[in-house]
């Protein structure tokens, strides 16, 4: 796991103008939250902040600091101006080493997936899980193998992730005491394996019900014109 630095600034001006002011040069405004006290606005560098969550995404702690003060965080929330890779703002939540923390987490397939030499497809139906973890032991991702996934309809599901040591998951925490929901969850499956032609023809029909959802939404629009015409003659 590496070390992720941040530098931060205090934000003194909390206005539209301030705000403005500081994206016209570049920078980004934020919000350092925190349990139990006052949220705390923040300033950082744009080059910097998409750096950082390129390295650290929303799983990985963040050594924050803000003027001569260090904090450990996690990105909340980062909202990306539209179109564009550059961000509009950031929420951290500040960690404490010795409590556990959860966050969301990439299931990852590790290996050579077998059934893609024999020309099948392997479909994802899960990205990503919540974990529970100490700062330090947050993973990058939860890895599970391929090595099951050979024939059409094999899959991993998510009872087949090894969790490191010190990582639980959060929905499983929530049903502890009912083992039927347990293994409702763990059987759920992260990826299966299909032939190409089911998978064509499954975004096939997708991109024709978009079409047709194209068209009567088009349809309506010229009836509510129409009408409208109607009216106002």
């Amino acid at each position: 796991m590496q070390n992720v630095l941040l530098q931060a600034e205090k934000r003194k001006g909390l206005g539209k103008r301030a705000v403005a002011s500081l994206r016209a040069d570049g920078k980004v405004p934020g919000v350092v939250q925190e349990h139990g006290k006052e949220s705390q606005s923040v300033f950082v560098e744009g080059r910097e902040i998409l750096k950082a969550f390129s390295a650290a995404g929303k799983s990985q702690a963040i050594d924050l600091t803000i003027g001569s003060t260090k904090k450990l965080v996690l990105i909340k929330e980062i909202q990306f101006v539209n179109l564009k890779p550059e961000v509009e703002h950031v929420v951290f939540q500040a960690l404490k080493a010795d409590e556990p923390v959860d966050a969301e987490v990439p299931v990852h397939i590790v290996g050579e997936v077998p059934a893609e030499a024999n020309r099948f497809v392997l479909l994802h139906t899960l990205e990503a899980l919540e974990i529970r973890a100490l700062p330090k032991d947050l993973p990058e991702a939860l890895e599970v193998s391929a090595e099951k996934l050979v024939d059409v309809d094999d899959k991993v599901l998510i009872s087949d992730i090894k969790l490191p040591a010190g990582v639980e998951l959060v929905e499983l925490l929530a049903v502890a005491d009912d083992e039927e929901k347990r293994e409702e969850f763990l059987s759920q499956p992260i990826a299966i394996v299909k032939e190409a032609s089911v998978v064509e023809s499954d975004e096939g029909a997708e991109v024709q019900e978009g079409l047709e959802g194209e068209v009567s939404e088009t349809e309506a629009g010229d009836t509510d014109s129409t009408d409208s015409d109607v009216k106002d003659s």
